[in-house]
């Protein structure tokens, strides 16, 4: 169900974002693919390999753990929060306190309105509603320019990790809202979950 712009959102979304569903995977492809040839345009090796963001896109929207911000028919944002990727994370990490956010792509036209900021924060307040204290990334280690994008947004780098056939690896996390003073409407779907 696609949301309309000017339906109640969480402060600074014009919607509430969605559960991703299989409709959508060709959108969300189109954006992973624009997001890859920009980042070539700027002399960036991050994400080269299409065919595994393919399935990783194709297994959030299967998981129910991919969000899009859809304003009228139209996505203009996406992002995964699941588990921990294991070759990143460990035990040490108190693994459960966190979800952890993949694959955050706002659409070329959309991005520096406070799209992006707005839905960082929507993932927090959906993070805080499940009593987890941490939202976590792991992002392109060679891409310093994302990392000063993260540490602008609170997030604070932990360590960076270099896993064989593996470009990211650059940890950060950030607190979300306390526990119990989450804004339970900012992470509402329709579907009507907190």
């Amino acid at each position: 169900m696609a949301a309309t712009r000017g339906e109640t959102g969480p402060p600074g979304l014009d919607t509430i974002p969605r559960r991703a569903g299989p409709d959508d995977v060709p959108t969300l492809i189109e954006l992973r693919v624009a997001a890859a040839e920009w980042l070539r345009s700027i002399g960036s090796d991050q994400w080269h390999d299409t065919a595994r963001a393919i399935a990783d896109i194709e297994a959030g929207v299967a998981s129910g753990t991919t969000w899009v911000v859809d304003r009228g028919g139209r996505i203009d944002a996406t992002l995964t929060l699941g588990g921990p990727d294991l070759d990143f994370w460990n035990e040490e990490d108190d693994l459960a306190d966190a979800l952890y956010l993949y694959k955050f792509m706002v659409r070329a036209g959309e991005r520096g309105g406070g799209l992006g900021d707005a839905f960082l924060e929507w993932a927090c307040a959906r993070t805080a509603a499940q009593e987890r204290h941490w939202l976590r990334l792991d992002c392109w280690r060679t891409n310093h320019a994302l990392h000063r994008y993260y540490r602008e947004r609170g997030f604070r780098h932990l360590r960076t990790v270099r896993c064989p056939g593996r470009g990211s690896g650059a940890l950060f996390q950030r607190p979300v809202l306390p526990k119990g003073e989450a804004d339970v409407r900012s992470a509402r779907t329709f579907e009507g979950e907190a």
